[in-house]
């Protein structure tokens, strides 16, 4: 707190003293006292009026300052209440009283609503466990019966109850992953691998370069990713998939280039926001505007730099970067 802050704050009382005081001189002088103690005894008074708000200045700068280097030092500030002393004067108490009335509201209703999101992320979990048997079931049919569009509808539904559970848990990844040494060639592979039909219904060329490295990730959630980025590529019209990876001291990149339809300038700025679909998710109609949305906040949490360039008609180019060292 700075001095002239409180002594504003004051400035009543001082005025109310400093016109006691000059009222204390004509007094005096009109009942013809010395002029030295007529001037030195109001002065005195003033001034000793003065010195006495030192205390309360020290006071209340030191719990005012300790309270803003707690609330500069926690990452949660609805917890100040939790680690503020007591003040020792009459108004701190009322202002330290409203704060744990604020903070214990604040509490109680992230309590509640982190329970009310708790609830229903696994209840989308359990639904996408249960929906996935159905799913399988159509697909044998299918298979038996040779209808090739209803098998790819059924793998299209698929990738997107998959994306939903992915979505489900991405505000909870740290319970679920492992980070480990792993095969960049095998992971993209085995993604690759699972998406072949898909992939071969859309005549989609893939080719692959200096992949033999080695990453720190959690290879679920990476082939996620991976899937995410392969299908946006498609969807938006490629029909190549380049991979390629680079290692440096710090870190391998993973580069995925695809010649589809590219991204227009005044988009490529928020293609990773939540629910922006911009021009080509209303021009080809299909986007939902959560698969890069996803790929960013999972590679947050997994410790990845991803980054995107591209230009309309001339395709796009995500870059993962991996550590090249286990986290700590």
């Amino acid at each position: 707190m700075k001095p002239s802050r409180f002594l504003r704050g004051k400035f009543p009382f001082i005025t109310l003293i400093f016109f006691i005081s000059a009222f204390g001189v004509m007094v005096l002088y009109a009942a013809h006292a010395n002029i030295y103690f007529a001037v030195f005894i109001p002065c005195f008074l003033f001034v000793g009026s003065l010195l006495a708000l030192l205390p309360e200045y020290f006071m209340r700068n030191r719990y005012y300052g300790n309270m803003r280097e707690a609330m500069r030092q926690l990452d949660k500030t609805y917890l100040l209440s939790e680690v503020v002393e007591t003040p020792d004067f009459y108004e701190g108490e009322v202002l330290y009283d409203a704060l744990k009335a604020v903070c214990k509201s604040a509490n109680d209703e992230i309590a509640k609503h982190r329970l009310v999101a708790t609830e229903y992320r696994e209840y989308i979990e359990l639904w996408v466990h249960e929906i996935k048997t159905p799913i399988a079931v159509a697909k044998l049919i299918c298979e038996n019966t040779r209808s090739a569009d209803l098998e790819a509808e059924l793998d299209r539904i698929e990738r997107f109850v998959e994306q939903a559970l992915f979505y489900a848990r991405s505000g909870n990844v740290e319970n679920d992953y492992l980070i480990r040494r792993a095969d960049l060639a095998e992971l993209l592979h085995n993604t690759l691998k699972n998406g072949a039909k898909y992939l071969i219904a859309h005549r989609i060329r893939i080719q692959t370069k200096d992949l033999s490295h080695t990453v720190f990730t959690d290879p679920k959630w990476l082939s996620f990713i991976l899937w995410q980025l392969i299908d946006n590529s498609v969807k938006y019209g490629c029909k190549n998939i380049a991979f390629s990876a680079v290692q440096n001291e710090h870190s391998v990149s993973l580069f995925i280039r695809d010649d589809g339809a590219g991204i227009s300038e005044k988009d490529i700025g928020r293609v990773f926001d939540k629910g922006f679909t911009g021009e080509n998710g209303r021009r080809f109609g299909r986007s939902t505007g959560l698969g890069l949305y996803l790929c960013r906040k999972l590679c947050s949490k997994l410790g990845l730099d991803i980054s995107l360039e591209s230009a309309p008609g001339e395709g796009v180019t995500v870059k993962l970067a991996f550590p090249v060292s286990e986290p700590a």
